[in-house]
């Protein structure tokens, strides 16, 4: 970017310095004043570039900084913008946002993204280290802003003035850690330094701001804009200074103690409206308290809105009914914020170098200038930050001098700088017509910008090589050991998940060698292991809901470990091979006939629970049986809403659509006084689909029958993924009625799960049409439904280990982008198992079900037989 703008600035300089003088322009006519509508375009369409530019940069391009690349992309939009010529609803958008008010920028950005910052500090670390913080923030940053005006006044020949430098000089003074906080997250590095370049980040933005208003005020004055500037001398500047920076703490309490009174009586935590208006109250006072400290009580509103974030984080947590909500939602604010705001800085700074080098104001030298300024801008903070080092080290909570040289490299210039620069200049050509003023307010907001950028893409890319350098990172040894811990505990977790599903009859013909292939965490899995599995599964389930697990299809395909079959006792295999061949159906037998003797028993004897039930609540009352087909409608569609929640609709949109729709079609149906019947509005619904997809099959025909081996490859493809939707539908839909038929039981029914004469005519009526649908999967030949059911089982066991994964990562035990490599690799297979459409899978058996369970039990009985023999 850097050559590209050198290269333009050339020829841009020799194609129209020479013919400036001979050009002459003509008055042009006002443009007419257009509808506010348009200005909705700029923010719209930067949210969608933001949106794709985050997925190509959490994909392919992973080392650039978000900010950094919207700024380029709003710069690039400002050269194109500024050659476009006419009179059109994209142009005049982003001519109503480059002309925003300075004031109301700052008042629409600042507040959001600083209270976000402010909010999201360990407010105990921030006050064990504000002694720190103040050196940081205060005497730092004056004297970073007066070095780096001496630059601007006596190493640029742009003959700016003293007070113009110190205004530039305050700027730059502004830091913004948002590319690199991410970083530091990511890497583990020690929360002090985190806390340390956060923390400076959030107190020198107040600071840089009061040196602003007190040095801008001072330039206005000097250019003779009275109503603007003020005549500030040592002392009123002083005065001004502490009225700033102390009134803005005070304000900050003062509102953040009226926060806590609203969140105090906004109480309700099982009220999910009232968490939603808890943080409304909180992003309502966010704004409030920088606007009447910024702009009525003329303090620093940036102080303001720090004191309030940090009185909330110490005093109100506990107050906050929802804290993921509010994390999330001020997540979202600050995306939409420093999308918008990066994009804006971008789009200004592009069109106002245009323009400054079609006026020869800004030339190829200045690019020298631009990059002589990002050095010494360095070399200043390091000399900060060296000199109070041993003063620093004593203080607080300490720090060394591998964390000082990181915090001075990590300086970046960002979103506070970006919004001042773009105040000063839009400031200046409102008020000022001075020539000389323009050029300096162009010639700096171009260095501002350009400083910004380069602080963004070069330090931004070059903190995380730095950081493993300087051995700020957690060992790479220790954490490569962690994370194999951690292996082993997500293939255990998995083998266990995958145990659970296979005691669900849907799961009981599932094609192994098929869940092998797209699940690698059971590629390896051993008998031994198995085993294991299915005993923890059995001692930690309570007796009368065990179930064991259909196993029949699994065993052909598990090997014994060597080592273990070597050591193992004829016990061993006896009572291994008893729990593997348990038979679910036998149990299950077993468990009803277990059932109504306790039923029977517990008939005599009513207890405490019969206290709790519905049907006993209600005193024998009788319920219509409208009211339960309704209720139990709504049990099947939580039932519903569950599978989708837990991945099992995964990419089946379709499904999803007409499951809702479906229910809805029988309540209108059970409102007329018809039965359940669900089952034929879902059918019914279906059926324009299944038009739709033999239509696209003879069209794909029609179109390959040049290539009659490729029709029939799409042919067949069509019909497997038609006849696994047919089959999910009908798995998806008899699942969801068995759990709303034990939900409806367990709920209604008394100790002994007797329902009332209406409750039971809704199960019958329930059975009636799992039977329907489980008639339609009898239709499909055994391999496709093995194939089906296979591939849900899939989908479903994927799905958990992305929330196992989950779960750690939200927990601390796994930092994010470990847990960021293993979804992505989850997340692949996953996509792999919804778009598979193959009928063979590597390694399968070409043997039935049948014969593999009669191969198993002969297998286990020559072994028992040479064991006992031996």
């Amino acid at each position: 970017l850097f050559v590209f703008m050198v290269f333009f600035t050339g020829i841009l300089n020799a194609a129209t310095c020479g013919a400036k003088s001979d050009v002459t322009h003509s008055e042009e006519e006002e443009p007419e004043e257009e509808e506010g509508a348009v200005a909705v375009f700029f923010p719209s369409f930067v949210l969608t570039l933001g949106v794709a530019a985050f997925y190509l940069l959490s994909r392919y391009i992973k080392f650039l900084p978000y900010t950094a690349v919207m700024f380029v992309l709003g710069t690039v939009m400002g050269i194109v913008t500024a050659f476009m010529e006419g009179d059109t609803n994209v142009l005049s958008s982003i001519e109503r946002w480059s002309g925003i008010n300075g004031e109301v920028l700052l008042l629409v950005f600042l507040p959001g993204l600083i209270f976000k910052d402010a909010f999201g500090q360990n407010a105990h670390l921030f006050f064990n280290a504000l002694s720190q913080l103040l050196i940081f923030a205060f005497p730092l940053v004056l004297v970073g802003a007066v070095l780096t005006a001496l630059v601007g006044f006596y190493i640029f020949p742009y003959g700016w003035t003293f007070n113009f430098a110190m205004t530039f000089g305050s700027i730059l003074a502004a830091t913004d850690p948002v590319a690199v906080a991410a970083l530091l997250e990511e890497v583990g590095a020690p929360p002090r330094l985190k806390l340390h370049i956060a923390g400076e980040s959030l107190l020198n933005d107040g600071s840089a701001i009061v040196f602003f208003v007190i040095f801008s005020r001072k330039y206005f004055w000097e250019q003779g804009l009275h109503e603007l500037g003020e005549d500030v001398n040592f002392g009123r500047g002083v005065a001004l200074f502490f009225q700033m920076a102390f009134g803005g703490m005070a304000s900050g309490m003062f509102f953040g103690g009226i926060l806590m009174i609203m969140l105090f009586y906004l109480d309700r935590r099982v009220n999910r409206e009232e968490s939603v208006v808890q943080v409304c109250a909180v992003f309502a006072i966010a704004y409030l308290n920088y606007y009447v400290s910024e702009v009525e009580w003329e303090t620093s509103g940036v102080i303001a809105t720090v004191s309030a974030g940090l009185f909330l984080k110490l005093i109100g947590r506990g107050m906050i009914n929802d804290a993921k909500l509010l994390n999330d939602f001020l997540n979202l604010v600050e995306y939409l914020l420093n999308t918008i705001l990066f994009a804006l800085g971008g789009v200004l700074w592009g069109s106002v170098l245009v323009d400054a080098t079609n006026e020869c104001i800004w030339e190829a030298r200045d690019y020298g200038y631009l990059v002589l300024l990002y050095i010494l801008l360095h070399v200043i903070r390091a000399f900060q930050f060296f000199v109070t080092y041993p003063i620093t080290k004593r203080l607080g909570l300490k720090t060394n001098i591998k964390e000082t040289a990181f915090q001075a490299f990590g300086g970046l210039r960002g979103a506070v700088g970006i919004a001042l620069a773009i105040k000063l200049q839009v400031k200046v050509f409102e008020d000022d017509n001075s020539a000389e003023a323009r050029e300096s307010t162009t010639k700096a907001f171009v260095m501002i910008g350009g400083v910004a950028i380069l602080t963004l893409v070069i330090n931004g890319i070059s903190a995380g090589p730095l950081l493993r350098r300087l051995g700020l990172v957690e060992s790479t040894v220790t954490r490569k050991k962690i994370l194999e811990a951690f292996q082993v505990t997500l293939r255990a977790a998995a083998i266990q998940d995958f145990i659970n599903l296979l005691t669900q009859n849907r799961f009981q013909n599932v094609n192994f060698a098929l869940v092998r292939h797209h699940v690698p965490l059971l590629s390896d899995l051993t008998r031994e292991q198995l085993f294991e599995a299915v005993q923890l599964h059995k001692e930690s389930t309570p007796a009368n809901d065990y179930s064991p697990p259909h196993l029949k299809n699994i065993l052909p395909y598990l090997p014994s470990d060597p080592m273990l079959t070597a050591t193992s006792t004829i016990q061993d295999e006896i009572l291994a091979s008893e729990l593997l061949l348990e038979d679910p159906a036998a149990h299950e037998r077993n468990a009803k006939y277990e059932e109504r003797k306790k039923k029977r028993k517990a008939e005599a004897t009513r207890r405490r629970k019969n206290s709790s039930n519905l049907r006993w609540m209600m005193k024998e009352e009788f319920t219509s049986t409208k009211e339960l087909r309704h209720l139990f409608i709504s049990l099947l569609q939580a039932a519903y809403e569950n599978q989708i929640v837990e991945g099992e609709l995964e990419k089946e949109q379709t499904l999803t659509i007409m499951f809702e729709q479906s229910l809805e079609f029988a309540n209108d149906a059970i409102s007329n006084g018809e039965s359940l019947e669900d089952w034929k509005y879902l059918v019914g619904l279906h059926k324009p689909f299944a038009n739709f997809s033999a239509g696209m099959k003879n069209i794909t025909a029609v179109a390959n029958c040049l290539d009659y081996s490729k029709a029939s490859r799409s042919n067949m493809g069509i019909k497997i993924r038609m006849d696994n939707l047919l089959i999910e539908r009908s798995m998806a839909f008899m699942y969801a009625h068995n759990v709303a038929e034990k939900r409806f039981t367990d709920e209604l029914g008394n100790l002994t799960g007797e329902l009332s004469e209406a409750g039971k005519i809704i199960i019958q009526e329930s059975k009636r049409q799992y039977r329907l649908a489980e008639n339609e999967l009898k239709k499909f030949d055994v391999q496709t439904h093995e194939a089906a059911a296979s591939h849900k089982l899939c989908k479903v066991l994927l799905n958990l280990i992305i929330r196992y994964l989950t779960n750690l990562c939200e927990t601390g035990m796994i930092k994010e982008s470990e847990c960021e490599h293993f979804l992505m690799e989850i997340e692949f297979h996953l996509d792999h198992v919804i778009s598979c459409d193959l009928r063979d899978h590597p390694g399968e058996l070409d043997i039935k079900s049948e014969e593999k369970s009669e191969q198993l039990v002969a297998q286990q009985g020559e072994r028992l037989t040479d064991n006992d023999e031996s």
